[in-house]
């Protein structure tokens, strides 16, 4: 074959395979372009590329080879094209990921102190090669952001704010009814309950946002409930040993009114069953001797007040509907309503020189208010001025009342008083409390009875 013959069959087949070389390259090109795009890659950033990519192709003609020499380097007519999608691919992936580990903060800071899976998140960013997956990750991390967001800015108002990004009123609520049971089983409390509300509340703050928010109504109340109830048995012991201070001092006031015996025994029963209890850490035993107390304590300042008990006197049978006994012995009035005793208070009745005559008589008149003239002249030693007293019932008709003296000490009535310096002239002195409350009750033609 003519040399001038194989030389130009040798430069066809070379420029039909630099053709075919062309055209892989560029279908290449076009294939990564629109990978690149479905990867997540802007459009807008591949259409330098894409320009270059129709540019070269314009510029391709007839068989002319497409990597040319220029100066004493070669050519090649994708390498710019090629750079640009790799500058926009690292460009967008980069952008994609600050989208995502953006998103991935807010995801993790609204998800609070309990929540879960950090690592988890971690882990799925650092494995996403793609921009369009980094992207997918910030959208859905900024959307469980969004709901996080709004459950934790419910649970702060529900709350009245956040501690550390708890809710405060159950951080303040754990540490205040801890500091309650503390008190209590100082003074011998059982706190039981209010120790598992505790365990329940440090178990609720545990937990993440969306349990939270369900579950803080009830931690909430239940705290609020075991603090008040624990708090009210602390201020019922100290009232207690308060009570039992006062009932001692009134001790002695009760015993000039003719019923010292009667409360000395359980005032001593409710201290020493109040320590019982409290020694025991026995709580229903303490809540028995706090309600001993409680009673106890409304029995003896009843008892002050000139309203003695009535429990032990036994009811009488026969007895006038209302009935009347001054005991001139005990200093003490017994008012009977249907035979059976319903207030007994103690009395001052008539010195020796002008007792309180004995027998069985009947009211026969009544006035709220009363204005006693002496039938003893000035300068006799039973002269007394006139004077106004409330809520008479004379009895007799001598001018013999059962009123008020509101000169006469409450703590000078009782057995010994119609010998002492407020002994009447011979009417019945009462505690104004207890004469009210005889004065209501008692009618017309009520029988009163003195007797020793």
């Amino acid at each position: 074959m003519p040399a001038l013959l194989l030389a130009l069959l040798m430069a066809i087949t070379a420029a039909t395979a630099n053709v075919a070389a062309f055209g892989v390259r560029a279908h290449d090109l076009d294939q990564r372009l629109q990978a690149a795009e479905a990867a997540g890659v802007p459009a807008a950033s591949l259409a330098e590329a894409r320009r270059e990519l129709a540019a070269e192709r314009a510029r391709r003609a007839g068989l002319l080879p497409y990597a040319v020499v220029s100066g004493a380097a070669l050519s090649d007519p994708f390498a710019a094209p090629e750079a640009s999608v790799n500058a926009a691919y690292g460009a967008a992936m980069a952008a994609a990921r600050l989208r995502a580990e953006a998103a991935l903060a807010r995801r993790d800071d609204a998800g609070g102190p309990n929540d879960a899976g950090q690592v988890d998140r971690i882990v799925e960013l650092a494995r996403t090669a793609r921009p369009a997956d980094a992207e997918a990750l910030a959208r859905r991390w900024n959307a469980d952001a969004a709901v996080l967001e709004a459950q934790r800015e419910q649970l702060s108002a529900e709350a009245g704010g956040l501690t550390r990004g708890l809710p405060a009123d159950v951080v303040a609520g754990a540490a205040g009814l801890s500091d309650v049971v503390s008190r209590a089983e100082a003074d011998g409390i059982g706190a039981a309950s209010a120790d598992a509300a505790i365990v329940a509340a440090d178990l609720y703050l545990g937990r993440p946002y969306p349990a939270m928010l369900s579950g803080h109504r009830d931690v909430a109340t239940r705290l609020r409930a075991e603090t008040d109830q624990l708090v009210a048995r602390l201020d019922l012991q100290t009232k207690a040993d308060a009570m039992l201070a006062r009932d001692g001092d009134l001790l002695p006031l009760i015993t000039q009114f003719g019923a010292g015996d009667e409360f000395k025994g359980r005032l001593d029963q409710a201290r020493a069953g109040l320590t019982a209890a409290r020694t025991a850490r026995d709580e229903a035993g303490i809540d028995t001797a706090l309600a001993a107390v409680q009673q106890l304590d409304a029995d003896i300042q009843a008892a002050a007040g000139g309203r003695l008990p009535v429990a032990g006197i036994p009811c009488e049978t026969g007895a006038p509907a209302q009935l009347i006994v001054i005991h001139l012995a005990t200093q003490q009035l017994v008012a009977y309503d249907n035979g059976c005793p319903m207030l007994r208070t103690p009395v001052t009745t008539g010195r020796a020189a002008l007792p309180t005559g004995r027998g069985t008589f009947h009211i026969y008149y009544k006035a709220p208010r009363y204005h006693m003239i002496s039938p003893w002249p000035l300068g006799n030693q039973f002269y007394y001025p006139p004077t106004w007293v409330s809520n008479a019932m004379e009895f007799i008709g001598n001018g013999t009342f059962i009123h008020s003296a509101d000169w006469q000490p409450d703590d000078s009535y009782g057995p010994g008083s119609e010998y002492g310096p407020y002994a009447s002239h011979g009417c019945v002195h009462v505690i104004d409390g207890p004469l009210q409350q005889l004065y209501d009750w008692a009618a017309i033609g009520a029988t009163v009875v003195v007797e020793d």
